[in-house]
């Protein structure tokens, strides 16, 4: 069973999770594979990064921003599964998070941009985790829909590794219908 606040497995997914860009948990994910966590400056492994070191992703491409902009995670808050529009200039992020309520077994749910965007989602709290079709549904469904875009849709979760096949299959079925 999934459980969003057990700690990550290992510090290399701890150091990954907490990366708020795509393409940083990309290249970090690569020199932790190739040289081990030791080999990467802590500047780079933190959860928020300086505009200089933003600045300095942005000049190599736009999209090698994306997600950096965030806000960042609340406590005990814990990213469920992200969003990105792949083929748009800046590789925008949207992320699915999740934090412990107020009653014990609670999970209160929020939605946010990089744009600060006030995101209504469809389910605001739920006694367990969500399945791979809620998390799709959260996106598809919130207020507004960040998934209502003619960019090319990505998702990354380290909950849900299936999440772009999810996503495809209930769209296939959406255009089945309206056929």
């Amino acid at each position: 069973m999934i459980d969003y606040f057990s700690p990550p497995s290992n510090a290399d997914e701890a150091v990954l999770r907490g990366i708020k860009g795509n393409f940083r948990r990309l290249f970090v994910g690569q020199a932790i594979r190739t040289d081990g966590l030791g080999s990467i400056p802590a500047a780079w492994t933190a959860h928020d990064i300086s505009e200089i070191l933003k600045g300095m992703l942005q000049a190599q491409h736009p999209t090698a921003r994306g997600g950096e902009d965030l806000p960042d995670l609340e406590d005990d808050e814990v990213e469920i599964a992200r969003m990105t529009l792949a083929n748009s200039v800046h590789g925008e992020v949207t992320s699915l998070r999740a934090a412990p309520g107020a009653t014990p077994g609670e999970i209160v749910f929020r939605m946010v941009d990089e744009y600060e965007t006030e995101i209504e989602v469809p389910i605001i709290s739920a006694t367990a985790p969500l399945t791979a079709e809620e998390v799709i549904r959260m996106f598809r469904e919130s207020d507004p829909s960040p998934t209502e875009t003619e960019c090319e849709i990505e998702f990354q979760s380290y909950f849900y590794p299936d999440l772009n096949a999810v996503f495809s299959s209930l769209q296939n079925a959406d255009d089945d219908s309206e056929d």
